[in-house]
């Protein structure tokens, strides 16, 4: 059903076990968000998904936290495309960033519902091995960028 979907495409590869589990981190603390409304887990998050949406890897914080457990428990790496991880985290990072400026401006139902739809789009990826981003690029971006 789903294998002619177009997602964006690289020739840089990540492992795909530490970014499941970057954004399984990242989840919970948005869940963390949402139960306790303290800002400083959305501010983590937007931090992190910013970093990572520049490409950035390397330097993301729960990205060097998930490498480590990785290792730690010993997961053979499955390298997978890097582009559609830095699109997911672009679009992330828009969610994040905009729950970050409602709970600033003291709109906590706004960040919550953000928020909570940005947490369901993170768990089926990090649990379900599901991008939502693989499917908004398809239908909404690649339209218009084809050849043609």
């Amino acid at each position: 059903m789903f294998s002619n979907i177009i997602c964006p495409i690289s020739s840089e590869k990540v492992d795909s076990h530490v970014s499941r589990l970057t954004v399984f981190i990242n989840a919970v603390l948005m869940i963390v968000f949402m139960i306790t409304l303290s800002p400083t887990p959305l501010f983590i998050v937007t931090l992190d998904y910013g970093i990572r949406a520049l490409g950035y890897n390397q330097y993301s914080p729960i990205c060097l936290v998930s490498s480590i457990l990785v290792k730690m428990f010993g997961w053979k790496a499955k390298m997978v495309d890097k582009a559609p991880k830095v699109f997911a985290s672009r679009l992330g990072f828009i969610c994040a960033f905009l729950g970050s400026v409602f709970i600033t401006l003291n709109l906590p139902v706004a960040a919550v519902v953000i928020i909570a739809l940005f947490t369901v789009l993170a768990v089926l990826d990090s649990v379900f091995d599901y991008c939502v981003g693989c499917m908004i690029y398809h239908h909404f971006v690649f339209p218009y960028f084809k050849e043609g």
